[in-house]
């Protein structure tokens, strides 16, 4: 799933895009106030942030489910 330029919402922080993916984190901008913010990936999409495209938020937690399943 290609994430890279996704737009996002988180609970705390509000509106934010998504720059980068590397080493298990998810690296987020928030503009001025918040700046750049880093999170566990993908465990970050099940409480504090959602993905505002439906489709690529249904598409992580379907990733999740998977994980859960094979632990």
């Amino acid at each position: 799933m290609k994430i890279m330029n996704q737009k996002v919402e988180h609970r705390k922080f509000g509106a934010g895009t998504i720059f980068a993916l590397k080493d298990e984190k998810v690296y987020v901008t928030f503009g001025k106030i918040f700046g750049d913010k880093s999170f566990p990936f993908p465990e970050v999409f099940v409480s504090d942030m959602k993905m505002c495209d439906e489709d690529a938020q249904e598409e992580i937690m379907e990733d999740i489910r998977m994980m859960k399943q094979k632990k």
